[in-house]
């Protein structure tokens, strides 16, 4: 075989060689399009859900917020009148103290507002509903916030205890240490010079016993 022959031979099969790899090289290109393409209608898709899911969730939050605005707004209202019709036209002590709640006792208005009016409605059913009586209501009701701090349990641990005062009950309230039987009671009652037996004694006169003996008792909290 000539050189020339050679060369025409080599030639050949050199154009052969580069239109198979222009073919390959087309293929590649046309398979990386449809990816990009599929990859693209894909990240679509998942913005699209996406953008769906965060509407719903946007949408349940404000549902869930309105429940909440309206269930609170209701709540404060009807705690109101309780204040109201417990305290009466000292209600406005009962404010000033729930104004402060927050700061001094680390109660809610609200809290500070409902507990004050429950102790308050259970001194006028025990025949307390003068200024003094407003004032206890007012002053275990900030207790239950010191008690709670300092106790390291919640203000209604510390509400259900502290309502001893008017009911009597003794259980609740030995979880602080406080032992209010009425040995104890009649004994303290001597000491603040009392001469009054506790059988002799009105309901109010106890109520105001035992609030006198609790606060004592608690005077470090």
């Amino acid at each position: 075989m000539t050189i020339d022959e050679l060369n025409v031979l080599i030639t050949a099969q050199t154009k052969e060689f580069n239109r198979s790899i222009k073919s390959v090289n087309k293929r590649i290109d046309d398979m990386s399009k449809q990816t990009e393409k599929a990859t693209s209608r894909i990240s679509g898709m998942f913005k699209k859900i996406g953008a769906v899911a965060l509407a719903a969730f946007s949408a349940s939050a404000i549902i869930s917020f309105g429940k909440q605005a309206v269930e609170l707004a209701s709540n404060a209202q009807e705690v109101q009148n309780v204040v109201d019709t417990a305290f009466g036209s000292m209600s406005g002590m009962a404010e000033d103290f729930a104004s402060t709640a927050i700061d001094q006792f680390g109660m809610s208005e609200l809290t500070a507002k409902k507990t004050a009016s429950t102790y308050m409605a259970m001194s006028k059913g025990l025949g307390l509903a003068d200024e003094a009586a407003a004032q206890m209501a007012i002053s275990v009701a900030g207790l239950t916030g010191d008690v709670a701090s300092f106790y390291n349990t919640s203000q209604e641990v510390a509400d259900t205890a502290l309502k001893s005062i008017w009911t009597g009950e003794t259980e609740s309230i030995r979880q602080f240490g406080i032992v209010m039987t009425e040995a104890n009671l009649q004994q303290y009652a001597y000491q603040q010079g009392i001469k009054k037996t506790i059988s002799d004694m009105t309901q109010a006169e106890r109520v105001q016993l035992r609030y006198m003996y609790v606060t004592d008792q608690l005077s470090l909290a």
